[in-house]
């Protein structure tokens, strides 16, 4: 099996792009920079190498005996001083024989009367730059200078150009960074918003601020939660329906079967009569907890309703449903109450009371007993319902919240609904739902309900 490969990134993408292009502009500028630092160089130090020859130039002459130079040694001297270059000349007459000056020079046939003429060359083994000026009297006279200044004012000249260039390319480079996040930005937003939703939440994404270039992919997202909300909207319908019309023919069943088990009838025949009467009990209760299951979803699609209910009125009214119950199947039901209020919805509050002690009592065997509690732990409200019946493994205890299972050899009559609807009111209420196995007699259950901290 081949290996996935990871996604590609728009972030990732996009510096490719920029990075590359931005070291290629610089290495542009770079080059660009230091071709004309080597030509400003140039231009400036070959003025000022040329007014040597013009005075070297103006002191030869054609004399009676020959060629004749007639500057000075110490003139000489002054004019080819430099601290930090050598300076070197040569004068040929027009035979081409020297006449002053070194004789490492190569000598130059294209020099023009009266035009100087700039070229490079090799003196004792070091690059030198060279003048030449070729007199009236056919006279040539060049004076070479070593590159030390001008190569020490092109890196000058380098130096400051690309360091800015480079402080540029940094600082564009930052704002692309940021200018790259802050475009993402509404993609992120847009990940957050739709990862922080439940799988029932279908609600439309909110494309107010998005930009236009990723509004039709919202839209579309959009579109495609709106044909999973009209779904499973009919999915709901369908199941409320369906069990809201099971609700009055079984309510109709049980009564007549309770009048018949009134009557003198035959023990074989009441004890018939009597698990229909539980099949038909327990089937109502199944379509009851189908439309709360139905309602609990339908509160997915749109937010509920700010409204104070307190958790201590709704354990109080559990209590007048569950502990006539109880007392007829020899099981202690008690209650431990204090004041704790949350929001939400009334009746659906109320089943994460009737479901967990429907379950205790089912399952929790006769002489046993089952303990409600509510109240305010370290600032957030809870609900839990302990009893002491045979327990839930470890390995099953994430299983039981799912719709319809049931642990193999169950003796309860559940139909494995009520946790899974105890989940989903706890979820659409912004509460965790979890299962503790150590109850206080050293087996059975206790289901915990823990709502969200007050002013979070």
């Amino acid at each position: 099996m081949s290996e996935a490969r990871p996604s590609p990134s728009i972030r990732r993408r996009l510096f490719v792009i920029l990075v590359p292009a931005f070291l290629i502009l610089v290495g542009i500028a770079s080059a660009l920079s230091y071709a004309l630092a080597i030509k400003a160089a140039g231009t400036a130090y070959d003025r000022v190498l040329v007014d040597p020859v013009l005075d070297i130039a103006e002191n030869v002459r054609q004399g009676e005996q020959g060629p004749q130079f007639n500057m000075v040694k110490a003139v000489q001297d002054a004019i080819l001083y430099d601290h930090v270059d050598s300076v070197a000349f040569q004068i040929r007459g027009p035979d081409g024989k020297i006449v002053a000056g070194v004789d490492d020079l190569p000598a130059r046939n294209d020099l023009r009367v009266g035009d100087p003429t700039y070229y490079d060359g090799m003196r004792n083994g070091e690059p030198v730059r060279i003048a030449a000026i070729r007199t009236e009297s056919g006279f040539s006279v060049q004076v070479a200078e070593t590159l030390n200044k001008r190569n020490r004012l092109v890196q000058e000249m380098l130096t400051a150009q690309i360091l800015p260039t480079a402080i540029m390319a940094l600082a564009a480079l930052a704002l692309a960074w940021v200018v790259v996040t802050r475009g993402m930005a509404p993609l992120d937003r847009a990940r957050s918003e739709i990862m922080q939703r439940s799988a029932a939440d279908l609600r439309p994404i909110d494309g107010q601020n998005t930009p236009a270039e990723l509004r039709p992919t919202v839209d579309a997202i959009n579109h495609l939660l709106s044909a999973l909300r009209d779904s499973s909207a009919v999915e709901r319908r369908f199941l409320a329906n369906a069990a809201h019309q099971l609700r009055t023919p079984l309510a109709s069943l049980q009564m007549h079967l309770d009048v018949m088990l009134q009557r003198n009838l035959d023990p074989a025949v009441r004890d018939e009569i009597r698990a229909m009467n539980d099949t038909t009990v327990r089937t109502s209760r199944l379509a009851n907890q189908l439309l709360v299951l139905a309602k609990a979803e339908a509160m997915a699609d749109r937010s509920l309703q700010a409204r104070q209910v307190n958790l201590q009125l709704l354990a109080q009214d559990a209590a007048q449903t569950w502990v006539p119950v109880a007392i007829r199947k020899d099981i202690d039901l008690g209650f431990e109450l204090a004041e704790a209020t949350v929001v939400g919805d009334a009746v659906l509050l109320s089943e994460l009371f009737n479901n967990p002690i429907e379950n205790a009592l089912l399952y929790t065997p006769p002489g046993g007993s089952a303990t409600v509690r509510c109240g305010i732990a370290d600032g957030q409200p809870f609900i839990t319902v302990e009893d002491t019946g045979p327990g839930i493994p470890p390995w099953a205890r994430e299983l039981v919240f799912e719709r319809f299972f049931r642990l193999p050899g169950s003796t309860g009559g559940g139909a494995g609904l009520g946790l899974a609807v105890v989940k989903e009111i706890a979820e659409q209420h912004g509460a965790k739902v979890q299962i503790d196995g150590s109850a206080r007699q050293g087996s059975g259950t206790c289901i915990i309900v823990q709502f969200a901290r007050r002013g979070a």
